[in-house]
């Protein structure tokens, strides 16, 4: 009787473990449910990144710069900026930046001489035509300018997708 009762408990555990394996596999088909949703909050991960990313292509998106000094990025493309005066520069170009504002900021390597904003025709996601007139003299005359284009980041305040540009001496 208790090799009886004995074998009775280990068929019933083994078929519990059986079960309980089956039922295990069943919640971890929804598991496997629920990781889809995971990569589809994976995507939100790169986007936090991309600002990471971005910051190492302005480097070399601004070496791509033509002959002409044409001048782009992701957000910035077909920027040109000719000398108009002694110390005035006009910038022109498209940007995709939200509300159509680009900010700007002239500095010698140093200091910041001049800084503002330019309003585009559009905002993003359409590229927003700009021309804009900047005034600026050198601290230093051996100095050379830079003009700095960049999207100021709505979460903190950040410069985004830098566009470096030396402004011409001639």
């Amino acid at each position: 009787m208790k090799k009886f009762l004995l074998l009775l408990l280990t068929v019933g555990v083994l078929q519990g473990c059986t079960g309980g394996t089956q039922s295990s596999v069943e919640p971890q088909t929804p598991p496997a449910a629920t990781q889809p949703e995971t990569p589809s909050t994976q995507p939100e991960t790169p986007a936090p990144s991309q600002p990471q990313t971005p910051a190492e292509k302005p480097p070399a998106a601004e070496q791509p710069e033509s002959s002409e000094g044409v001048y782009a990025n992701d957000i910035f493309r077909k920027v040109t900026v000719r000398k108009t005066g002694d110390d005035t520069f006009e910038v022109k170009g498209q940007a995709q930046v939200f509300e159509g504002t680009v900010s700007y900021v002239v500095e010698d390597g140093h200091n910041e001489l001049t800084t503002g904003s330019i309003q585009t025709s559009a905002g993003a996601p359409d590229w927003g035509d700009f021309t804009h007139t900047v005034k600026v003299k050198k601290a230093d005359p051996n100095t050379t300018l830079m003009l700095i284009l960049f999207e100021t980041s709505m979460k903190d305040g950040s410069r985004r997708m830098e566009l470096i540009i030396p402004l011409p001496e001639k």
